[in-house]
């Protein structure tokens, strides 16, 4: 995006927080394509998105375009179009998920094939949530899995913490640290 900002994608299975990292987080009122959930996911979550989220801020400068992609498998095919141009890709990701490594490898994998020349950052949501999640086993399981990135724990819906993960994120894409 030359001279229009940078393009960021959050990406994570249902629940993750994407849509609440970017409300969180963004200048302006994002746009949103939330449906009700039916039965809601952990009886918590009433909407889940079905296309994509789209916001913008400026973060100490620089105008970052933020891109929220669905979490279900099935709606894959937006990920490429999503993803093209990206310098950052935010995997978020439920430490209440009983899958959360596989799943976040998987994303990696995944996302690493789209975007190859962008940053990522894991964010762990829900940790709080989930006494039996280890942080430090999860990150080294990353890092055996040749995945050598920054992970961090965050409150999706606090401002302060994702813009906390975005200037790793940033920090990481400007030193030419890719996936």
């Amino acid at each position: 995006m030359a001279n229009g900002g940078s393009k960021l994608v959050f990406v994570g299975g249902v629940g993750a927080g994407k849509s609440s990292a970017i409300r969180a987080i963004s200048d302006t009122a994002p746009v949103c394509t939330d449906m009700p959930l039916s039965g809601g996911a952990n009886g918590q979550k009433s909407l889940t998105t079905v296309a994509l989220d789209y916001s913008s801020v400026d973060l100490e400068g620089e105008l970052l375009h933020l891109y929220g992609v669905p979490g279900q498998k099935y709606m894959n095919f937006m990920w490429p179009m999503v993803c093209a141009g990206a310098i950052g890709i935010v995997v978020l990701v439920n430490a209440c998920q009983d899958d959360a490594i596989e799943s976040t490898i998987e994303l990696l994998k995944d996302f690493g094939e789209l975007a190859p020349d962008a940053s990522f950052v894991v964010g762990v949501t829900k940790s709080e949530l989930a006494p039996d999640f280890q942080f430090t086993t999860f990150r080294d399981r990353l890092d055996a899995e040749g995945y050598h990135l920054p992970v961090v724990r965050l409150d999706a819906r606090v401002a302060s913490q994702v813009e906390f993960m975005l200037n790793i994120l940033l920090a990481y894409h400007h030193a030419g640290m890719p996936l």
